[in-house]
């Protein structure tokens, strides 16, 4: 297909397109003749998988590079690949100044969910603790152990169901491509479920209390 097909393929604006090829994001297509040439279907994948960072997961442009180079380093295990990923998707308040209360009570739910393959360096371990740091400021709110232990049993149940709903045959473009896109998608997918869950659930209790229901 040619660049214009791949661009209205993929839903994203030409000169997206070319702004992606020109920086090296998406990859050169077959040349056919002077200034023109064709792209397949990895193109495609990979142009989707671009516009599911920008669009879901609100990746910056300029993290996209750092994404990229992990998927196409053949040399990079899948593993450590997807860590490199998560570092540069991760959501959540920037890491700064570490609160050391907060990082040992991360680090205990961790040990205490037999997490022993979590990298100290992980970004998603420091932004968590960022986020019990503000929980347990001032204000109404708390992060305690057993609060952080009921969410991280959730969230055991949810990726361990998810990793092994992964097709580990696949090539490891596509594997790694896949695992990528599921977790920016279904992450929010997941956080739209729980926030429809949150209205119902309220709307019950609210109207529960208004006609004066017995345990409201």
């Amino acid at each position: 297909m040619l660049v214009s097909e791949l661009s209205e393929r993929a839903e994203v604006p030409l000169a997206t397109v070319k702004y992606y090829l020109r920086e090296g994001l998406l990859p050169a297509g077959e040349p056919t003749g002077p200034r023109r040439a064709e792209y397949d279907e990895c193109h495609l994948r990979r142009l989707r998988v671009l516009r599911l960072l920008r669009e879901v997961g609100e990746v910056p442009v300029a993290s996209l590079r750092q994404i990229v180079d992990a998927l196409d380093d053949a040399d990079l295990p899948v593993h450590d690949a997807m860590a490199v990923i998560a570092d540069v998707i991760s959501a959540g308040p920037e890491p700064g100044a570490q609160d050391p209360d907060a990082l040992e009570m991360v680090d205990d739910l961790i040990t205490s969910m037999g997490w022993d393959r979590i990298r100290a360096e992980s970004v998603d371990r420091i932004r968590l603790a960022g986020l019990v740091s503000m929980l347990n400021g001032p204000g109404p709110l708390g992060a305690s152990p057993e609060v952080l232990q009921f969410y991280a049993g959730l969230a055991d149940h949810l990726a361990k169901t998810e990793i092994s709903l992964v097709d580990h045959s696949a090539d490891r473009s596509r594997l790694l491509e896949d695992m990528l896109t599921g977790s920016v998608v279904y992450g929010q997918v997941f956080a739209i479920l729980r926030q429809l869950g949150h209205e119902h659930h309220h709307a019950e209790v609210v109207q529960a209390a208004a006609s004066g229901t017995p345990g409201a």
